[in-house]
């Protein structure tokens, strides 16, 4: 049994991105006309498949005699428990209950594949490995794509319907005036494809030689160029000088202080957007429509500081875009004055300003100091540069709070770093190595 929880582990690794995916629940999913996803209980094929290797784990580890599992305490645990009962709490009161159901369930797989990738199950390298060979197979898929400007028919693995005449698929505008698709692999928006790639690449760095890395770089930059994600280009550029600046720079104090001053300017920059988007001119309409979102997240804040529940922002939208209302500022000129048009109802493109949104001040400040937990505990040898890669592209997207994809990515890069950067790991076993007949 145990080949095989390792070739099924495998293969999860390989065929996580694949949005193939069945609607569970879809209470208020057309309320505005334009389907919502974001308020629809999906479940995914590859969920599917880790909670089958959760299972079979879970029943091969029982049946090992003297098997201890011990979780380390400390207070990450709790803040992340805190978390849990906050964001479902609000979710109960101002929300959808099943929805945040959905949400802790998601929460719990997130917690699986972090124990899954610090139990070793493979060791590290071969997980890169999988990793890299799926990264490359989706560059091949988006490559495709994008030569053919269309999707290659294979709905039936996720991949979406593209072409450049179809409303709703993000494209480019080329000078001779034709329409050319981004690259979406099985992903469902080239934004989660790029952010995917992005991970992906700062997660391997770690494990390859001098000449590989080279190749793999050129691999990568090309797959997120098909993409056409201007966040995942700036969000890598500064991501690789942070490499080098910790490759330089061995002392652990000095690397610290670097990280130190990263998250000030990240957060000093977050807060100043968050309150004074609304007067950011702009002639972009991508980075328009962004602005335009982070002036409705603050109005919605300032009407519910303790969060509109998980699903909801959405929802809630379009009660905070009046002016006459006077919710955004004093002045009343923290506001769109305007109704939204169907597609624009769209979460937040920033993850924190979606957390504090449907989790409230305190949701957001629990999971900040979870984060500064983690790094506490398990920052020993520097090893944090596919953190800050998620740290740095919550900014600019959602994708990290509200799509599958992007919590398996959080969780890989939690997992990873616990494994790199302590010694003991997060998780103590003892297993003395007495199996049942045959099952090693």
């Amino acid at each position: 049994m145990e080949k095989l929880i390792k070739y099924l582990w495998g293969l999860f690794l390989f065929i996580f991105p694949l949005s193939m995916r069945y609607i569970v629940y879809e209470d208020a999913s057309y309320r505005f006309g334009n389907f919502n996803p974001w308020t629809t209980g999906f479940v995914y094929l590859p969920e599917v498949l880790l909670g089958v290797i959760f299972v079979m784990w879970f029943f091969y580890k029982l049946r090992i005699k003297n098997y201890e599992l011990k979780i380390k305490s400390n207070w990450m645990w709790v803040l992340l428990f805190l978390f849990a009962i906050n964001a479902y709490i609000v979710t109960l009161i101002n929300g959808d209950s099943i929805l945040g159901a959905i949400f802790i369930l998601r929460l719990f797989e997130g917690l699986i594949i972090f124990w899954f990738v610090t139990e070793k199950i493979l060791e590290p390298k071969r997980m890169i490995t999988i990793l890299l060979c799926g990264a490359l197979f989706q560059i091949v898929w988006g490559y495709a794509q994008w030569i053919s400007n269309s999707s290659l028919g294979l709905t039936f693995f996720g991949e979406s319907v593209l072409g450049p005449d179809i409303l709703g698929v993000a494209k480019n505008d080329l000078a001779n005036g034709i329409k050319q698709i981004r690259a979406y692999g099985s992903f469902l928006h080239p934004n989660i494809f790029a952010g995917y790639l992005l991970v992906i690449f700062f997660l391997s760095l770690n494990y390859l030689k001098y000449a590989s890395k080279f190749f793999w770089t050129a691999v990568f930059v090309f797959g997120i160029y098909l993409t056409n994600s201007r966040a995942a280009m700036i969000v890598g550029f500064t991501c690789i000088i942070i490499y080098f600046l910790f490759y330089q720079f061995k002392a652990l104090p000095i690397r610290k202080t670097v990280a130190l001053i990263i998250l000030l300017i990240l957060g000093l920059g977050n807060l100043w957007f968050f309150k004074s988007s609304y007067a950011v001119n702009t002639r972009d309409a991508a980075w328009k429509e962004r602005l335009s979102q982070n002036t409705i997240s603050y109005n919605m804040w300032k009407a519910n500081p303790w969060g509109v529940g998980i699903g909801n922002f959405t929802l809630d939208m379009e009660n905070f875009t009046d002016c006459g209302s006077n919710r955004g500022s004093d002045s009343g000129s923290n506001c769109l004055d305007r109704k939204l048009l169907p597609w624009e109802f769209q979460p937040v493109h920033n993850t924190y300003f979606l957390i504090l949104n449907e989790t409230g001040i305190q949701g957001l400040l629990i999971l900040l100091s979870f984060l500064l937990a983690l790094f506490d505990l398990y920052w020993r040898d520097g090893k944090a540069v596919p953190i800050f890669a998620l740290l740095l592209l919550a900014p600019f997207d959602h994708l990290l709070w509200d799509s599958w994809v992007g919590l398996v990515l959080v969780a890989f890069v939690a997992g990873f770093f616990a494994i790199e950067n302590h010694k003991e790991g997060i998780i103590e076993r003892i297993e003395h190595a007495v199996y049942p007949s045959g099952d090693h």
